[in-house]
């Protein structure tokens, strides 16, 4: 509508726009995709039949009917007046990051076809859109009712990056002018010189998992409930932060928790190289598969380049099969990359601990070796408790195997009201 002036101010905002795009949500689910992207295209907002009434009767023009266009029609239409440089992928009756979408020009995807896995999925289409995108492009969002290996794979066959981020609200506003606002500050860590390796002992260390998960860390719940829980310094719990996505889409969260670091003996772990992929199937498909170096190379480099810049000097990573040749290429890429990169560590997406708790090293430029340590034990409601974990570490000592025990916490379980770096102090009681 028109206003008169508040306070001085004009907040009138519909001379922005040229018009309206016209969805029809309940008969085509997909049309609400279609109309984000044409609605940057043709600078316009977004309407549904059941509303259009009110908005021509308010002098609004409609510039582009979306009602019975699918997403693939939307991409065969659209894609040249996209940016490929990034894409966002959500369910068709979500609207969290459709701001965002506008915002940069974006294409728009969906996997499912409707809200129910029983509308079909675009598979065929991901993988064409995913051809499209520049090398490295960060895939924004999340699907629903699928696992996450239905998309996080093709994502990072082709060489690209997933983000969860499809419960985030705001981004444009966080995000806005990121590169002058890029934080100084830097992670605390101690001196491994400090360290006494001859020492033999039965060691245990625990590190949680789904730092990658932006929507997560960004929370109060992720600051309340396990980065800030007393018991993270106690237990020297690790954790995985996606930090190169928050210092991109909201540089201020990364600033304030390295400042709540618990402890300088809570490694901060750089997570997976700026999203979510697999190390042994990236850049494996389409055109990426003929660069595959190249690819490692650029991404380790630009992992390499913002670890060195905020003191971060742990890795870590994923992958399907941890002792694949593949994995192994590219464990090695991001040691050549970082001269400051002390270790690794890794986890397998199923099971996590299919590394079996084994060290693999790698010499960097400078002669040294740097270890990838795989998990060997994990915290995992339904598949393995505290107590459970407990007497599996003391029967290996029994036998006569001491040594370093890698735990890795499944961020999401909880073991009779424990836990995150809790469940970790619950299984160090048992233990002892």
């Amino acid at each position: 509508k028109t206003y008169g002036k508040w306070e001085g101010y004009d907040v009138t905002v519909r001379n922005l726009f040229d018009g309206y795009v016209l969805t029809d949500l309940v008969k085509n689910p997909e049309s609400g995709i279609a109309a984000t992207v044409a609605s940057h295209i043709y600078n316009s907002i977004i309407v549904d039949v059941r509303d259009e009434e009110f908005f021509v009767r308010n002098g609004y023009q409609k510039k582009y009917d979306c009602t019975a266009m699918t997403t693939a029609q939307a991409f065969e239409q659209f894609k040249d007046r996209c940016d490929n440089s990034a894409l966002v992928m959500m369910p068709v009756n979500t609207g969290e990051l459709r701001d965002y979408v506008i915002q940069h020009g974006l294409f728009m995807c969906n996997l499912n076809k409707t809200a129910s896995v029983s509308g079909g999925q675009n598979y065929a289409l991901l993988e064409e859109i995913l051809e499209w995108l520049k090398p490295h492009s960060q895939v924004i969002g999340w699907e629903q009712n699928l696992g996450e290996a239905a998309f996080v794979d093709p994502v990072s066959k082709h060489g690209h990056m997933m983000l969860a981020a499809d419960w985030s609200y705001n981004m444009g506003a966080t995000s806005r002018r990121y590169s002058e606002r890029q934080p100084s500050a830097l992670a605390k860590s101690i001196n491994p010189r400090s360290i006494d390796y001859d020492k033999k002992a039965n060691y245990l260390g625990f590190f949680l998992t789904d730092g990658d998960n932006y929507q997560f860390i960004i929370t109060d719940n992720f600051e309340d409930n396990y980065y800030c829980l007393p018991s993270a310094a106690r237990t020297k719990t690790a954790f995985e932060l996606g930090s190169q996505s928050l210092i991109q889409l909201a540089p201020s969260r990364f600033d304030y928790l390295l400042e709540k670091q618990p402890s300088p003996e809570c490694t901060i772990m750089e997570t997976f190289g700026g999203g979510y992929f697999y190390i042994d199937n990236f850049a494996t498909a389409g055109k990426a598969a003929a660069d595959r170096p190249a690819r490692m190379k650029q991404i380790a480099e630009r992992t390499a380049a913002h670890m060195r810049q905020h003191g971060i000097k742990v890795l870590h990573v994923m992958a399907k099969d941890l002792n694949s040749e593949a994995g192994k290429q590219m464990l090695q890429a991001f040691v050549d990359a970082n001269d400051q990169l002390e270790g690794i560590t890794a986890v397998q997406y199923s099971p996590y601990v299919g590394g079996k708790g084994n060290v693999m090293w790698f010499t960097n430029k400078a002669g040294y070796d740097i270890p990838c340590i795989t998990a060997k034990y994990m915290l995992w409601d339904g598949l393995s408790s505290p107590t459970q974990v407990s007497s599996a570490i003391n029967a290996s000592s029994k036998a006569g195997t001491p040594g370093f025990n890698p735990i890795v916490i499944h961020a999401w379980s909880s073991f009779s009201g424990k836990q995150a770096s809790d469940a970790a102090e619950k299984l160090l009681h048992a233990w002892i």
